[in-house]
């Protein structure tokens, strides 16, 4: 059994809360300023936010085990902020792609995308929020080649 891990201190409570919380600041003192204290908007924004949340893009993946013995990868994941995920995948329904992405206003992080058959299950990016080093991602890329060609 192969195991990745992201570093800890990548993602700490402290730094998942204020990273993931940010843009919902920055949305409630847009409302304010333009609409003042409005229940029916602050309650939508809200909402619209946890909904986002709940996307599977947003997926912060900090732990992949693959497992040779019964064919399938493990990703451990939070989602929410708090919530801690966990999936697997058959080796045969993996797929991914390894590319640049954009995020934000004009940045370009080269991430590593993970499918199960056509479903976006996470990322790991180089850079930016929940950065992975480059040798972990190159080794798991290569695990990745490796079990692709077995199909």
């Amino acid at each position: 059994m192969e195991k990745f891990e992201l570093d800890p201190i990548e993602y700490p409570l402290g730094k998942r809360i204020k990273k993931e919380l940010s843009l919902l600041a920055l949305l409630l003192v847009i409302i304010l300023f333009f609409v003042g204290i409005n229940v029916v908007y602050l309650t939508t924004v809200l909402f619209m936010y946890i909904l986002l949340l709940l996307l599977k893009r947003n997926r912060i993946i900090y732990k992949i085990e693959f497992d040779d013995n019964e064919s399938e990868m493990s990703l451990s994941y939070y989602y929410l902020i708090f919530l801690r995920g966990k999936q697997k995948i058959r080796y045969d329904k993996i797929v991914f792609k390894m590319g640049l992405k954009r995020y934000g206003f004009g940045s370009s992080i080269e991430t590593l995308e993970l499918f199960k058959a056509k479903i976006l299950v996470g990322e790991i990016r180089k850079e930016g929020k929940w950065k992975w080093t480059e040798e972990s991602i190159n080794q798991i890329k290569k695990k990745l080649i490796s079990i692709n060609e077995l199909k």
